[in-house]
This record gives structure tokens, sequence and C-alpha cells, in this order.
């Protein structure tokens, strides 16, 4: 029986592996579509949390949920910003803004779902202990400070 052999995270393969997943967006899973253009910056940002060919269908399926449910919210956020964590009623009686309970509702969700996909525990994840992500991030960083100083034209 062979053994599937580890690539070594140090090797040039790896490190052109980590300039081309610094510079390729994770696409949207098929049948899977946004609301906006504000959950496509957010899809970005959660999406940066492992290199590209780390995230399986089934975990851009499950993000795409997380998505939605960041940008709701934020859209409720915002709103309790602008009423006030205490409301009046049609009574007049002061009751705390039931847009909190809802936002509460949906972070629960979503940290159950992150959890279930362990975004917040990298060390433990196999898929990043290849150190393909590590690689990504280091192109990243690499571009920005090439790019500062006008050296890599990086796409729009």
């Amino acid at each position: 029986m062979s053994q599937k052999k580890r690539s070594d995270k140090n090797s040039v393969t790896a490190a052109l592996g980590g300039f081309q997943g610094a510079m390729e967006n994770v696409p949207l899973p098929q049948g899977v579509e946004l609301r906006s253009d504000e959950e496509l910056v957010i899809w970005d940002q959660f999406t940066r949390a492992r290199a590209r060919e780390d995230w399986r269908d089934m975990d851009l399926l499950l993000l795409a949920k997380v998505v939605r449910m960041e940008a709701d919210i934020r859209k409720h956020q915002a709103d309790v910003d602008a009423q006030g964590w205490i409301v009046e009623n049609q009574r007049g009686t002061q009751i705390p803004n039931p847009l909190v309970a809802i936002i509460d509702t949906i972070e629960r969700r979503q940290l159950a779902v992150v959890r279930s996909m362990s975004l917040n525990q990298q060390a433990s994840d196999p898929r990043t202990l290849n150190g393909s992500a590590k690689n990504v991030k280091s192109a990243k960083a690499a571009m920005d400070d090439a790019s500062e100083d006008g050296l890599i034209a990086l796409p729009n």
C-alpha cells in the first residue's frame, strides 16, 4: 500500500501555490447566490480564513449561510444603533428593542455553524496544518508590500 506523500510547505511549489491562492478569490459554489455586493465583500473576508484549495464544497455551502447571517446581523445592528437599545411600544412603555433578541438569535446560529466548520480553530484543523494558508498569507503580504512600491501590477 502506498502512502500519500505530504507536501512540503516550504517548497517552491507551495510558495507558488500561495501566490496563486492570494490572487484568486474563492468562487461561490454552484447554485448559491448572494443578495448584495456587501455580502460579496463579507464572502471575501470569510474565505480568506483558509487557502482556496482547502475549501470543500460543503464548507462553501455552509459559509454562504454564515455570510448571509453576517449581513443580516450588520443590517439589524445598524437599525439598533439608529433606534437605540430601548424603544417605546404602542402603549408608550419603554421596552428592550426586539431587534436585539433577533441579532442574538442570528449570532448564536452563526457561531454554531462557524464552530462546526472549525473556522476559529486553525491550529488543529488538518486543512491548515499543511501550511498552505500560511503560504497564501505570506504571498498576500509580499504582494501588498510590492504593490505599495509599484513593483507588481495587480489585477483589479
